[in-house]
């Protein structure tokens, strides 16, 4: 049963473009650069990181999430966010259009929360639970 969560979770995680690996340390791994723009005034990144562990003890399917944003420079621009909760799960959407002296630098929309409820479904189809956990090592063996 763990195995074929694990596939699916890596089947539908690819359907949405991330790439989750197998770990040592946890069953899954996703580590994305969701955003690297250079512009002339300065940088920005996105990263993402999550780590995935189905539980067979306790039928739990446990994940953390950890967004890292780097800025340096200066740019203007639009930018906003939406969140839903869900039980003790967070959903977050952003979007940002930026402008620096050349003009449009870069623009990105992403929906942080279709992976979590990626995850969260497939647990659910399967009788199992999901949990989000805040500190890595929960998701870790």
């Amino acid at each position: 049963m763990k195995e074929q969560i694990l596939s699916q979770i890596t089947s539908e995680l690819a359907a949405i473009g991330l790439e989750a690996k197998p770990d040592e340390k946890t069953d899954l791994v996703v580590e994305a650069e969701l955003l690297d723009a250079k512009f002339s005034t300065g940088k920005k990144k996105i990263r993402y990181e999550c780590a995935i562990l189905a539980d067979e003890t306790e039928r739990t399917v446990k994940m953390f999430e950890k967004t890292t944003e780097i800025n340096v420079g200066v740019s203007f621009g639009i930018s906003g966010e939406s969140s839903t909760q869900s039980g003790k799960t967070l959903f977050r959407k952003v979007k940002s259009v930026q402008y620096g002296p050349e003009g449009k630098v870069y623009e990105y929309s992403f929906d942080l929360g279709s992976i979590p409820k990626t995850v969260k479904q497939i647990a659910k189809q399967n009788d199992w639970k999901f949990k989000t956990v805040i500190i890595r090592k929960k998701a870790m063996y």
